[in-house]
């Protein structure tokens, strides 16, 4: 006759420690795919987040083509300045070219008061700032009106 070990009571046997072992690995790598989950969550959200605000800020600010600047409001894609003259009476027209792309403008001159007009082409390379205090014989000066156009666009229009 056999007689089978003793086992004292209140100790666990060797299988039991394995499936305890095995349930807390398995629930730990639980806890491990859904951590990494909500991670990859929230990096998509971040990548989103940043994706709208590079778009928020292209569309605000830097250079775009013509294009662009057509299909958004039509108006001209120039930063149309002016200020006195350094060397004496007179104005200075400053354009700057805000597009990617080389941009050819009509600019129509006129004085009312001496019923002198003339038209001009000024062309200007992308993201390029000219000045001009005079084109040709006129000077610009107090009472002239300049008009800047390209064809598709709002023309822009300065009173001195």
């Amino acid at each position: 006759m056999a007689i089978p070990p003793i086992t004292p009571k209140g100790q666990p046997r060797a299988h039991k420690r394995t499936d305890l072992l095995l349930a807390v690995l398995l629930t730990l790598l639980g806890a491990a795919v859904f951590a990494i989950a909500i991670l990859a969550a929230t990096i998509e959200k971040r990548n989103e987040t940043i994706r709208q605000l590079r778009e928020k800020t292209d569309g605000s600010v830097g250079a775009h083509s013509l294009f662009y600047f057509s299909t958004h409001g039509g108006n001209l894609p120039i930063i149309a300045t002016s200020r006195r003259s350094l060397s004496g009476s007179g104005f200075v027209l400053t354009l700057r070219n805000e597009s990617t792309e080389e941009l050819t403008l009509a600019i129509a001159l006129d004085n009312p008061a001496s019923r002198r007009q003339k038209l001009v082409n000024v062309t200007l390379g992308p993201e390029q700032t000219a000045e001009f205090g005079h084109f040709d014989e006129w000077k610009l000066a107090a009472g002239d009106v300049v008009a800047v156009s390209h064809e598709g666009f709002n023309p822009v229009t300065m009173r001195f």
